[in-house]
């Protein structure tokens, strides 16, 4: 046994749907003292009976409210006192009572007393006149003639479609941005801006074309000592010796300790002290002992010294620093016209004309290498705060399709437009704070009326139709007709059923 009790919310759809999908033989509705609404018409209970008679269901109540008891039991349903109650009754019998389907009232009797009830005799059909019978006839053939007239006018119907012939044209429209504006001025071509910015950063380098000379290497060779003592003499190692020609003398070093026999002579290398090409001497150059040896010995180099090089260098020149500034800044300028185009610095409909970015001012400017250093890459760190005017779209393409408006032929009119934002002029050539140029293309069809055609064709036979819109109108091709029924051979004479359609030109 399946039991549903029925809460304040129920009604007695609710527990129809409940009865419907119930998969049990046997249902107990419990309708408790809490539901204080609903449940207190005939037709509530007999909802619900019908729902059991349909899935074939046993259904009894279990109704606290004594009044409402009757109304189930009148409807055919068993009633239980209790759920126990319910429970008790069917593990003795095994089954609900089953649903008393309630009688009808039986018709009442007439009584005796009463008189049969006496039907109307139908009336006789009086003759007509012959007259009246022709004015009949004479009525109903206007009234028909009428119809078919009417049905001639407005059964038929036509649909005409006309593609007018087109043109394109084309013109350069100076447009001014004048930030101190409020509204668009057309008369001038003025219209309003409103500046946005932020600060930019880039990091550039660029191969250094300055030149130098770096020297490397210690020039190196031999010379000979002679003694001027009648005995051995001792030349430490280190003993300087120098060129004496020439403005700036070039010292050697000796990188041995040699001993001159007595009035005889010795080899010994030396070194220059200096490092780079200068140590490269000629032969018989070097004739001068610095220090105490020079009273005790003479020297000369009888061979050329050499190994000493100069190797050319880039370095950085003025040149190299600006070409740096003018690519970071280039480099800047266009990361600026495509960060500054984000919603973050724009408003809906605006843009940013490229031309119009100006640098106010230099926050970060540092360079890796200063003029004349030795490099072969220059770097430079930069950072700009770049400022620019958003214009909005429908300004600027108001301002030009007025312009494009008035080169409009006569009998003509605009049926689309496209527009291309130039660059800034460079001479100041219009009223604002600067100008740019906008292509405006136009694309401009025929002007032609539907209620000239529909005036001009209207009742015409069909055959003469086409040829009398291409004489009449500036038509790109012969127009397309179609009439219903298609046996008629007119064009209709009302207009309200006939539809003209001009197509729109396209680029």
């Amino acid at each position: 046994m399946d039991s549903i009790r029925i809460t304040p919310a129920d009604d007695r759809y609710t527990v129809r749907a409940a009865l419907l999908h119930t998969p049990g033989p046997r249902v107990l509705l419990i309708l408790p003292w809490d539901v204080e609404k609903g449940w207190e018409h005939p037709l509530d209970y007999e909802v619900v009976f019908r729902a059991a008679q349909e899935r074939g269901l046993e259904v009894a109540w279990v109704i606290d409210d004594l009044g409402r008891r009757p109304l189930a039991r009148a409807a055919g349903f068993p009633l239980f006192a209790s759920e126990e109650a319910a429970q008790a009754y069917l593990a003795r019998k095994g089954a609900f009572p089953p649903l008393r389907v309630p009688r009808r009232p039986a018709r009442p009797r007439r009584p005796w007393w009463a008189e049969e009830p006496q039907r109307p005799k139908p009336p006789r059909l009086k003759r007509q006149p012959l007259w009246l019978m022709i004015l009949e006839a004479g009525v109903a053939s206007v009234v028909l003639l009428t119809l078919l007239y009417a049905a001639f006018l407005l059964w038929p119907s036509a649909s005409i479609v006309l593609v007018p012939q087109s043109m394109t044209f084309s013109r350069v429209v100076p447009v001014s941005v004048d930030p101190e504006l409020k509204e668009v001025d057309l008369q001038r071509g003025l219209i309003p801006a409103r500046r946005v910015g932020d600060e930019f950063e880039t990091y550039v380098e660029v191969g250094t074309s300055g030149r130098g000379f770096s020297l490397s290497g210690r020039a190196v060779g031999q010379v000979l000592f002679t003694n001027l003592l009648g005995q051995d003499y001792r030349v430490p190692a280190g003993t300087v010796v120098r060129t004496t020609s020439g403005s700036y003398p070039v010292r050697f070093a000796t990188t041995q300790e040699v001993i001159i026999p007595a009035f005889g002579q010795v080899m010994a290398s030396i070194e220059a002290l200096e490092e780079g090409p200068s140590g490269n001497v000629d032969p018989y150059q070097i004739n001068l002992i610095e220090g105490v040896v020079g009273f005790a010995a003479r020297v000369t180099n009888p061979e050329a010294t050499q190994g000493a090089k100069s190797t050319a260098v880039a370095t950085v020149a003025e040149t190299d620093r600006e070409r740096a500034w003018n690519l970071a800044v280039q480099k800047i300028m266009a990361e600026a016209y495509n960060g500054l185009q984000d919603a973050a610095y724009l408003q809906p409909g605006e843009f940013l004309p490229h031309q119009d970015l100006i640098i106010q001012a230099t926050p970060k400017q540092a360079y890796t290498h200063m003029v004349g250093e030795q490099t072969p890459i220059l770097g430079l760190s930069l950072r700009l705060l770049v400022t620019g005017q958003a214009v909005n779209v429908a300004h600027v393409q108001a301002v030009a399709y007025r312009q494009l408006a008035a080169q409009l032929p006569e009998g003509y009119r605009i049926q689309d437009a496209r527009f291309e934002y130039g660059e800034a002029a460079e001479e100041d050539v219009g009223p604002g704070l600067f100008t740019f140029y906008v292509t405006t293309h136009g694309l401009a069809a025929a002007n032609i009326n539907a209620e000239d055609v529909i005036s001009l064709i209207k009742g015409k036979p069909i055959k003469e139709a086409p040829a009398l819109l291409m004489e009449t109108f500036p038509l790109a091709q012969p127009p397309q007709i179609a009439v219903k029924p298609d046996w008629f051979p007119y064009i209709p004479f009302l207009p309200i059923r006939i539809t003209v359609e001009v197509v729109p030109a396209s680029w």
